[in-house]
């Protein structure tokens, strides 16, 4: 069986010759997640996240950069929280009452302890030397409290960590089962168990951690808490609270979350931390600008290289992925006409690229063919395209890349082991199946996913017909050959949006539909929301994906609209031209109204 090279596996099981093997060391922001200080990771699923967490473990360090474990220039703890029962539902029966806040501290630190002490373990060859005086006095203080055993002098130092995760767990354990016997009863039962805290149980094990493995006290202790977004409001509090407490000198927290998912950034005493004051936020998914699609691409590049390299494949990307050729030569055949018509003097842009860039792929696109169908025949292939179909998340590359890289394996002349490339056929057909699965079936499971979780499944409907009622708008754009923006993706809200929209547009950011930036307000006074549909889906409406995109201006009324009318939108905005403004497009609506 051929290994596929592009497949996308959970982070957290991979060992530490994969991850390093894989990993891509131009991950925005990597070299701030290395250093002390707290910090907020974030992101949409599958934007890299767990294995950026993965790859600072020690075992990988211990590798990338050939020293032994208490030579290390940092010491990172990863603690995965769906790996943990610390957010079970019967946790609810306590919410709102007296002791909730230490009670679920108590579990959280056990949760995180236990986890910590185990995956060292696991892991690392820890080494069998005695403990230091320090950490003999550390280790005796923490089993005390654990209520173990009396401290045997002569344990060495894995029989500790061995000893001090048993103790974790049992007290975690016994937490669990106090909770759980709640799901059988009507009244809340008394605790009389000890309850532990940030300072006199988590801060303790990461001094004796740091004492028992002999760790530089120049080198920080970084704690990775990994999806923080499936914690309870009431446990996310508490993980404020200690990040408000600036105690990165013994403990940095970096911790990672899916965008728009975490939360709250209030602390348990009604107060908010925020950036850069308390922690630095760094956004994996961030692809609103020029700059940070460069920065992607050149990612994703190197990730690329470095899979293909690990099955023996020495090609670069954009070999590995060629564009159709025959669309290709059109493109440009296309942008050299634009380009002598601007140096005759019948240009639009301020320079002869820029009608290139802007009109070359748009015009290609409306030429195939007058009605939709003929449009379709367009090619969705090239790494270039690729990059930008995946929207900035690492996995929505990835996988299309593994499905198209088995579509080419079934392909391949019996006794052929190895894919040499992936034809451009290949590519066009496995990116319009994901848009349609996207569209499709993703979004009516998201439907019973929200009602599940006790939602409202209409926001889900609500956020479909938005969907649909853009990619109408930046379609009939594009095929308007006299407006002087044709590439749109982006639309800005022109005032606070309504808790109604508010929520349909958190979820379509949250499920990676759209993509939140900011830009100036058209009043050019502060900033408004930007946001950037999912390229992902630009085969469905015949879409140029290529390059940074215009944006228009929005009302609420015109959202609401889309989201709540969608077919009386869909037929206005089609049957409307969109004509030239002096900043945007302006597009008529149904009612009259415009847009700008």
């Amino acid at each position: 069986m051929i290994n596929n090279p592009f497949a996308v596996f959970t982070p957290e099981g991979l060992t530490a010759d994969r991850v390093v093997a894989i990993f891509s060391t131009e991950m925005p922001g990597l070299g701030n997640i290395e250093s002390a200080g707290h910090a907020f990771v974030i992101g949409t699923r599958g934007s890299g996240k767990s294995i950026l967490l993965r790859y600072l473990e020690p075992d990988c360090q211990r590798l990338v950069t050939n020293m032994a474990l208490n030579e290390l220039p940092f010491l990172s703890l990863y603690v995965s929280f769906r790996e943990t029962q610390a957010q079970i539902s019967e946790l609810a029966r306590f919410d709102n009452h007296h002791g909730e806040v230490f009670f679920n501290e108590h579990l959280l630190v056990l949760a995180i302890g236990a986890q910590v002490v185990l995956r060292l373990l696991r892991n690392n060859n820890i080494a069998t030397d005695k403990l230091s005086p320090s950490a003999r006095e550390l280790h005796e203080e923490l089993s005390k409290l654990l209520g173990g055993d009396v401290f045997d002098p002569s344990v060495n130092v894995g029989e500790a960590l061995k000893a001090m995760a048993s103790r974790l767990q049992a007290a975690y354990r016994s937490a669990i089962q106090y909770v759980r016997k709640h799901g059988f009863m009507s009244e809340t039962l008394a605790y009389n168990g000890e309850l532990y805290g940030f300072d006199d149980l988590l801060l303790p094990l990461i001094d004796f951690l740091r004492a028992a493995l002999r760790i530089q006290e120049t080198s920080p202790i970084l704690l990775l808490l990994d999806d923080a977004d499936s914690l309870t409001e009431t446990q996310t509090r508490i993980i404020n609270s200690w990040v408000a407490r600036r105690l990165s000198s013994r403990c940095s927290l970096k911790i990672a979350a899916q965008i728009t998912a975490y939360k709250t950034m209030v602390t348990v005493y009604n107060t908010r931390i925020e950036a850069p004051h308390d922690y630095q936020e760094i956004n994996l998914s961030d692809a609103t600008s020029r700059a940070s699609e460069k920065a992607y691409k050149s990612r994703i590049a190197g990730i690329v290289q470095r899979r293909l390299n690990a099955v023996g494949v020495v090609k670069s990307a954009d070999k590995y992925f060629p564009e159709d050729n025959r669309q290709r030569i059109a493109i440009e055949r296309e942008e050299r006409r634009l380009v002598a018509e601007w140096e005759a003097g019948h240009g639009r842009g301020y320079r002869a690229r820029d009608d290139a860039y802007r009109y070359a792929r748009p015009n290609y696109i409306t030429k195939l063919g007058g009605d939709r169908k003929s449009r379709s025949t367009y090619s969705y292939s090239g790494f270039d395209q690729l990059v930008h179909i995946s929207s900035g998340v690492t996995r929505f590359f990835l996988e299309a890349a593994a499905d198209m890289y088995s579509k080419s394996v079934v392909l391949m002349p019996h006794g052929n082991k190895v894919v040499g490339e992936i034809e451009p056929r290949i590519q066009n057909e496995v990116v319009r199946e994901h848009a349609n699965r996207q569209m499709i079936v993703d979004l009516k499971d998201l439907e019973r996913d929200v009602q599940r979780l006790k939602g409202d499944p209409q926001q889900a409907v609500q956020l479909s017909n938005l969907i649909k009622g853009l990619g109408s708008i930046f379609e009939s754009a594009l095929i308007n050959e006299d407006a002087a923006e044709r590439k749109l993706f982006s639309f800005a809200l022109s005032e606070e949006p309504t808790r109604e929209i508010e929520e349909v547009l958190r979820l379509g950011v949250r499920y990676g539909y759209l993509f939140q930036g900011v830009i100036g307000r058209k009043e050019g006074t502060g900033r408004a929301p930007l946001f950037i549909l999912s390229r992902r889906l630009a085969p469905l409406y015949n879409l140029d994906p290529m390059g940074f995109s215009a944006y228009k201006f929005l009302s609420n009324r015109h959202v609401n609209l889309l989201m709540n009318n969608p077919e009386e939108a869909r037929l206005g905005l089609r049957r409307s031209r969109a004509r030239r403004d002096e900043q945007q497009m302006t597009i008529n609506f149904p009612d009259g109204g415009s847009d700008a």
